[in-house]
């Protein structure tokens, strides 16, 4: 019995996966599989890659996946074009495409991780209404804040990398959802702080700084 075209390119492309110039490729994934168990071991590998990559808040379990899912897809991409397109270089190329491919995981793994640092940075626990946070600069989280909607909140992380949901308004034009705020007085009767949109604040102090040293 011959094989048909679709079996025959399922035991081809079965073969060329577990050739030895894919397996740091698979382990890769092999590593990513077993990082859903969540070992201690894992995370800390992951906590040094945060590090190394330059990652402040974001480290640990999402970061090694970051790199495990990055070095798998692009390592198999780059053999899989030798394969097809230059066969007889395939052995030969892969000192180069696993340089290749190590530093592009990295890059993938720091921009990703630059993202989860932006938008859902890792905190120990969460509070709500917290008064000891002026200063400190926070998200807006709520469809916008402004001087008379009552529903307006930002995300502020605290020093201990507790991440404090409060309430804000402003005093003067509206902030929208997503806006960087910094968080200045806390209004003690309706339990709010007044914020000012981080770029609008920069910009006024700039001037400032401008016209004292005029």
């Amino acid at each position: 019995m011959t094989e048909g075209p679709i079996g025959g390119l399922g035991v081809d492309y079965l073969t060329f996966l577990i050739q030895w110039y894919n397996w740091p490729y698979l382990g890769g994934l092999l590593v990513l599989a077993l990082s859903l168990a969540r070992p201690a071991i894992l995370e800390a590998l992951g906590i040094r890659l945060g590090g190394w990559l330059g990652l402040k808040r974001a480290s640990g379990i999402p970061v090694l996946r970051a790199f495990t899912v990055a070095l798998g897809v692009v390592g198999l991409t780059v053999n899989g074009a030798f394969h097809d397109y230059w066969p007889a270089a395939q052995e030969r190329g892969f000192v180069p495409g696993l340089v290749v491919t190590v530093l592009l995981a990295a890059v993938v793994t720091r921009l990703v991780g630059r993202v989860f640092e932006e938008h859902f940075p890792e905190f120990k626990a969460v509070s709500w209404g917290e008064s000891g946070l002026s200063g400190r600069e926070g998200r807006v989280v709520s469809r916008m804040v402004s001087a008379d909607y009552r529903a307006g909140r930002a995300h502020v992380m605290g020093e201990d990398e507790t991440l404090h949901t409060v309430m804000c308004k402003t005093k003067g034009s509206e902030i929208p959802l997503g806006a960087l705020v910094v968080l200045g007085d806390y209004d003690d009767e309706d339990g709010r702080y007044f914020v000012e949109q981080l770029d609008d604040r920069r910009v006024r102090q700039e001037s400032s700084e401008k016209e004292v040293d005029e």
